[in-house]
């Protein structure tokens, strides 16, 4: 969470973001020779940055595999930060991956100018790092997005415009689109096919023949405001417990004592929390197998989507048209009144704005399992 929700991050970036970027564009156009078309070789390498958020990575899938197909010989680079490094074992198609804070600036450089590049693309939204560090690589031709209003596309050698319209798989086969006009695709995951592991409430969770599974935790940003209240909770669980189901409750580490919290407040739910319990690889595994997974709008949502549970994600700032579940048996739910589904890139907060998930009742979640033939 320290990567992702530190405002002292944010405006760092964005104060010193944009000169360093507009400085680095200046000294990457003066050293460019030639046009910025791709080289005409098989074997070409493509590095992909991916700064940002699990979420994010796991839906730039759609763009990675999308590639694969157009550049079957490529060496393919995955460049991530710390906080979404988890992920990267789930990617399909990476024949490299490098992980690193983003304060390791000097060592992102240093590796990615240590490395013959015919292709950059950036993925991140609104961050100027990700440009920062295409100005400062080697790479022949560099991609990214032109977001408005945040001044980060100084030295792109490809500026696709990131669009507020649109489902963020789409934003990311636009980075495609730009060599390719005909490039399609989905996300998807390299899911594990088997699961071994000696933890009693891991081995319990695989034999669940009825399991479901509740993210009750954002984080990021405001994340209170992106919470559906306990009650609220506890009221579907104990729907779901009468009908048979076994219920789990994950979360990262961090929510272990919150889970922890919450099962004592409400001793009447026999759920069981894994919370820093199972890695993500063990998590897409439990998923693919699960009656349906119950989520806010987190990237243990996209990966519910992804691993083909019937996922449920409640939505409240964040918009479902941007933000919503990828997969086949998903269903996005929103307040039925309220300041809601107002956030793009994830920090639109208008000034006072308050909780609204408090006007999405159980009822809804209940009747979006029925839609899903989840009985």
């Amino acid at each position: 969470m320290g990567e992702r929700g530190s405002r002292c991050k944010r405006y760092l970036d964005y104060g010193l973001g944009i000169p360093l970027t507009l400085a680095s564009s200046l000294l990457r156009r003066k050293g460019r020779r030639g046009s910025v078309c791709l080289p005409e070789k098989a074997k070409m390498r493509v590095v992909f940055l991916c700064l940002g958020a699990i979420g994010d990575l796991f839906l730039l899938t759609a763009l990675i595999s999308a590639l694969r197909r157009k550049l079957p010989r490529a060496f393919f680079g995955l460049v991530t930060s710390t906080a979404n490094a988890c992920a990267a074992e789930l990617v399909p198609d990476i024949d490299e991956h490098k992980a690193f804070g983003l304060w390791q600036i000097p060592q992102m450089i240093s590796y990615l100018r240590g490395h013959p590049i015919d292709l950059c693309i950036d993925s991140s939204q609104w961050a100027r790092l990700g440009t920062l560090l295409g100005n400062f690589s080697k790479a022949h031709t560099t991609i990214g997005f032109a977001s408005k209003g945040q001044f980060r596309s100084f030295g792109i050698d490809i500026v696709v415009p990131h669009r507020s319209d649109q489902h963020e798989v789409e934003n990311f086969l636009d980075l495609g689109r730009a060599l390719f006009p005909d490039l399609q695709g989905e996300p998807g995951l390299l899911l594990p096919s088997s699961l071994h592991s000696k933890r009693y409430l891991v081995q319990k969770a695989q034999a669940s023949p009825k399991a479901i599974y509740a993210h009750m935790w954002p984080s990021g940003v405001q994340a209170h405001l992106k919470e559906w209240p306990e009650a609220y909770w506890a009221e579907l669980l104990r729907n779901l417990q009468r009908r048979g189901f076994a219920l789990y409750l994950t979360g990262h580490a961090q929510d272990t004592r919150r889970n922890a919290a919450f099962l004592a407040k409400y001793p009447d739910l026999a759920a069981q929390s894994l919370a820093g319990e199972v890695s993500l690889n063990e998590l897409a595994f439990l998923f693919a197998r699960a009656s349906a997974v119950i989520s806010v709008n987190t990237g243990t949502m996209h990966l519910a989507a992804l691993s083909g549970a019937p996922t449920i994600g409640l939505h409240g700032p964040t918009n479902p048209l941007r933000w919503g579940p990828w997969g086949k048996q998903v269903c996005a739910l929103l307040p039925r009144s309220g300041s809601f589904a107002y956030l793009d890139l994830g920090f639109e907060y208008p000034k006072g704005v308050g909780p609204c998930l408090q006007n999405l009742p159980p009822q809804d979640v209940l009747e979006a399992l029925e839609r899903l033939a989840i009985g």
